[in-house]
């Protein structure tokens, strides 16, 4: 496993966003991302867009996990949107996404990137990670994830 404490990880959590579909997800996590000026508008709903179009990103039990390496990103950052309702998307087990942990790495991704995924991805641990998320314990999701407390 690659040594995650040295990577550099933003956490945010959102509750109660309203997206009907996936191009309404993807369009909120933009708006959170996009300053206009680094990363334009637009450039981070297009990454995740082009990357759910290469095979879904959903780990199953009503979770997704889209992921993209953006360029000129700060950091990298993980961002939990709880939806209000659900969307449907396809997923092994047919349940409709209602969490979403979407991972934004930057461009090109590193070793640790791709090590940061794969935790996030596990479902036993993206369970973790949203318990924790949805009351906002941001800290202790980064020291989860980077630390590994």
């Amino acid at each position: 496993m690659h040594d995650l404490a040295l990577t550099l990880l933003g956490v945010d959590a959102y509750q109660g966003v309203c997206a009907i579909d996936i191009t309404k997800l993807f369009s909120f996590i933009d708006d959170r991302v996009a300053d206009g000026e680094r990363i334009p508008r637009g450039a981070v709903s297009q990454v995740l867009t082009l990357r759910q179009a290469r095979g879904v990103t959903a780990t199953g039990r009503g979770v997704l996990v889209p992921h993209a390496a953006v360029r000129r990103l700060p950091c990298s950052r993980l961002i939990h949107v709880q939806l209000l309702g659900v969307i449907t998307v396809n997923t092994l087990d047919n349940i409709p996404v209602r969490d979403v942990l979407a991972l934004l790495v930057r461009c090109p991704p590193t070793l640790a990137d791709h090590a940061l995924l794969e935790r996030i991805r596990d479902p036993y641990m993206n369970r973790i990670l949203i318990e924790l998320l949805r009351p906002g314990q941001v800290a202790e999701v980064y020291a989860r994830l980077v630390k590994r407390a």
